[in-house]
């Protein structure tokens, strides 16, 4: 046994060595200079960090709440598209000979008849057909055709 340990030291005393030619059994080792080994304490040196643009922080953006965008809406274009084919360009026809006259039509009185075309509760022999035309309009357009209508 002690021979197999005096065989190991030998070989790793070989394999240490800082013979410059390697044999088939020593494992080549990266020199040792004495400034690897050196005990002083090294010299700190600083070089200037290159410029750096300041960090951007992401600013959380509050939008105001949206609130819908109503496009002004021509009641005498609307008129002409819904109205005047029947009730003639000054609202001077009874519509078919069946229905009043509305130029004389208050803004209100505009309103609740075509609100009562909406739900069937206004009419006589003119209410299917109004019901269908009334159906589509929303509430800024009855109110823009009541505007028109009751300027006539």
């Amino acid at each position: 046994m002690k021979s197999f340990i005096s065989v190991v030291c030998a070989l790793l005393l070989l394999g240490c060595s800082n013979d410059s030619t390697p044999t088939e059994t020593s494992i080549p080792t990266p020199e040792v200079t004495s400034a690897a080994v050196s005990t002083e304490a090294p010299i700190a040196t600083t070089t200037p960090a290159p410029e750096q643009e300041p960090a951007t922080v992401a600013t959380p953006v509050i939008e105001a709440p949206k609130t819908p965008v109503v496009a002004s809406i021509d009641g005498g274009a609307l008129y002409g598209q819904k109205c005047a084919s029947c009730h003639g360009a000054k609202g001077e026809k009874a519509a078919l000979n069946k229905s009043q006259i509305i130029a004389q039509f208050s803004e209100t009185q505009v309103k609740e008849a075509l609100k009562g075309y909406q739900a069937g509760t206004y009419g006589k022999e003119m209410k299917a057909l109004m019901q269908g035309q009334a159906k589509a309009l929303d509430d800024a357009q009855i109110n823009a055709l009541a505007k028109h209508i009751s300027a006539l």
